[in-house]
């Protein structure tokens, strides 16, 4: 091929990717979270989020409630308490790493902050837009309960969402769960490996009628144990592919 026609098609191509760039709609910009302190506590919203208006109460705690994030870094600082909207009450949690970056747990998922301000008054931003990655730990944690729910003698398939911490079996919430605790330190429903797990049920159960995803999928007679040993393989290459994280609403690189 001819130089020239190298740089027709060089010139060719920028043109399209810059018209593909701003045919893209932009990223929406964070909410603005600010908070009155009362007491030890700081009550505040973000705004509308998660097709409500929550309201945070968070105050400084010695230590997270909801398991590490991530085992190479740590937070300087957390905040623990509630996020309360119509639907009721719920915990959640601020971690604060380096630069004023952190991450915000909710009931809704776990997402990033940044500018993080404690003085006079605590404030940050918050990208609800996309929900945290799922990170070494998270891919542990469905390695463990793939391991957990191994054979139909430990498998529960009566699941009430209830996790005794001295069972002998398990349903696919709970040996998610139990594969938090070891792995994390303590369980949240809405870790991004369970998140993940959530997004192949959904899937995979398309016009079902299910009122609890992971219960409902373990629940039905339908599902087979392949198909459990199949969705935890399934989470393992889904939360590595960056094209699977986008479509289905998580970040696609760390937080920080």
């Amino acid at each position: 091929m001819r130089a020239s026609t190298i740089l027709s098609c060089l010139g060719g191509c920028l043109i399209l990717a810059g018209a593909a760039a701003q045919s893209a709609p932009p990223p929406p910009a964070p909410s603005h979270c600010v908070f009155q302190q009362t007491g030890t506590a700081s009550s505040g919203t973000c705004g509308p989020l998660f097709d409500e208006n929550p309201v945070f109460t968070l105050a400084p705690a010695a230590a997270g409630t909801q398991g590490v994030w991530r085992s190479d870094i740590h937070p300087s600082a957390v905040w623990a308490g509630s996020l309360s909207d119509d639907d009721g009450k719920f915990p959640a949690e601020l971690d604060v790493y380096d630069a004023g970056r952190g991450i915000l747990r909710t009931e809704y998922g776990w997402f990033a902050v940044s500018h993080v301000e404690t003085s006079p008054s605590l404030r940050f931003e918050l990208d609800a837009s996309r929900e945290i990655m799922p990170g070494t730990l998270d891919g542990k944690i469905i390695e463990r309960a793939a391991a957990l729910l191994s054979s139909t003698a430990v498998w529960n398939r009566a699941d009430n969402r209830v996790c005794p911490p001295n069972a002998t079996n398990w349903s696919i919430y709970c040996a998610l769960q139990k594969a938090t605790i070891e792995v994390a330190g303590a369980a949240d429903h809405r870790r991004p490996a369970m998140e993940a797990v959530r997004q192949i049920v959904d899937e995979r159960s398309a016009g079902r009628t299910y009122n609890h995803r992971l219960m409902d999928y373990n629940n039905d007679a339908s599902t087979t144990l392949s198909d459990v040993a199949s969705l935890f393989r399934e989470a393992t290459m889904d939360m590595k592919d960056p094209q699977w994280l986008a479509k289905h609403g998580f970040a696609t690189s760390p937080a920080f």
